[in-house]
């Protein structure tokens, strides 16, 4: 799935633009500088069947001081360097800075795709941004006002032309191994943790490089099955993680779960659930993903503290589905042989195909038991459901008012479907259709 980044420098409407393409208010704007210092994520439809991970950073700015403004000059710098498209904005009201000429000469040399864009262009006619870009050598942007939506179309038509559409088979068949993401901040024992389970199990183990994005693929034997365990960072010691590495990347992070049947987040027993990690958990169950969250350290905790600790990460992330929470001890082994066998449970299920009469008969029984309400003046009507993916299960559901399935009656079929396959603990996606 293509990544795209917003970038610019502050203040110029990179969040207003984040915001107006997701048709959400998910990044916090203002007229003070600085506001987005962390990169913040969310899927975009860009086109019929085909969506993209968008992303909106920090600015990129050359003369600020203070303790943040480098680690976000910094964070703008990867997400370049991460993305398949980069949207560059500019400010069309206060001309050209030195920000904006170190910008553009950064990504002529990134080699990415760009798209150039003069925002707060209010007036077209009275538009200064074209004479103001071209001093920078640029002669093909869009121009757009991000808080009025205007010119959000053209862009997205420009978007289009570098990102299309491409059918894929899902995810198990493009590959002979299962994939398993481990995320987590490096000092919660991540690295540990792989190592426990590569060793533990005297495996065959052989470090595959991935793409060019800086990923490493660890495969292991186990059993007569393959697994590949992927670490975006390689495994590296704690004493050599620089301090600006402790920040997740929310960019690898985008490319880990991608990549993987399976994501098993580890969190710190003292620290608990973080922002970084709730993040983390948007991102998985966007992606439809598998997910296992991982508590380690737990030889450091007794029974009541466990206990204790579960029933807060449970109403932490109760927006999370079939949370699964498992303690673990990375340094002691402690119940890290169990994950495997979680592991094979999972992968399991969320490649599960379905034989259609049988998910038929399924669903009959399931809208019997408890028929849709009634809508004003209609009667909703289902006629068939049909699987038309795995990675997550998805399912399509033929109706003859499609866009007015209550959210409780969706929530409804989700559950019950995810009961009567035995496929709790996993995201499924329902998608309904008319005739």
């Amino acid at each position: 799935m293509a990544v795209v980044a917003i970038v610019g420098r502050p203040n110029v409407g990179k969040s207003t633009l984040f915001n107006a393409l997701i048709g959400q208010r998910r990044a916090i704007v203002g007229p003070e500088r600085g506001i987005t210092r962390d990169r913040l994520y969310a899927r975009f439809a860009l086109a019929e069947g085909c969506e993209v991970d968008l992303v909106d950073t920090g600015g990129f700015d050359t003369i600020a001081e203070g303790s943040f403004f480098q680690p976000m000059r910094q964070q703008t710098i990867q997400a370049i360097g991460d993305a398949d498209v980069i949207l560059c904005l500019f400010d069309a009201h206060d001309g050209i800075t030195p920000d904006d000429q170190e910008l553009v000469q950064v990504l002529r040399s990134s080699g990415a795709d760009i798209i150039y864009v003069a925002n707060k262009v209010d007036d077209p006619h009275e538009s200064l941004a074209a004479a103001a870009l071209y001093e920078l050598g640029i002669d093909g942007f869009i121009e757009i006002s991000a808080k009025k939506k205007t010119g959000v179309q053209a862009l997205i038509e420009e978007m289009q032309k570098y990102i299309k559409a491409e059918p894929r088979e899902s995810l198990e068949n493009d590959t002979d191994a299962v994939r398993v993401s481990i995320l987590g901040r490096p000092n919660v024992g991540k690295s540990l943790l792989l190592n426990k389970i590569i060793g533990e199990e005297r495996a065959i183990v052989s470090p595959e490089a991935g793409t060019t994005r800086d990923y490493v693929d660890i495969r292991v034997a186990r059993a007569g099955k393959d697994y590949v365990f992927v670490d975006t960072a390689g495994i590296r010691r704690k004493a050599r993680i620089d301090d600006s590495l402790e920040r997740l990347s929310v960019m690898r992070a985008l490319q880990n779960v991608n990549m993987s049947h399976i994501c098993m987040l580890l969190v710190d027993p003292f620290e608990g659930v973080t922002e970084q990690d709730k993040r983390l958990c948007r991102i998985i169950m966007d992606h439809g993903r598998a997910f296992v969250l991982i508590v380690n350290k737990s030889d450091l905790i007794d029974a009541a503290q466990q206990e204790q600790i579960r029933h807060r990460i449970a109403y932490t992330l109760r927006y999370v589905p079939d949370l699964r929470i498992v303690f673990i001890s990375a340094l002691t082994g402690k119940n890290v042989g169990k994950l495997y066998p979680m592991i094979d449970s999972l992968f399991g299920k969320t490649t599960m195909n379905i034989p259609t009469p049988k998910i038929n008969r399924f669903f009959a029984d399931i809208v019997g038991a408890n028929p849709p309400p009634a809508l004003k003046r209609k009667t909703l009507k289902f006629f068939y459901i049909n699987q038309v993916g795995t990675v997550p299960p998805e399912f399509r559901i033929v109706s003859n008012y499609p866009r007015e399935v209550p959210v409780a009656y969706h929530r409804y079929l989700s559950n019950s479907i995810k009961k009567a396959c035995g496929l709790e603990g996993i995201p499924i996606k329902l998608q309904f259709v008319g005739k």
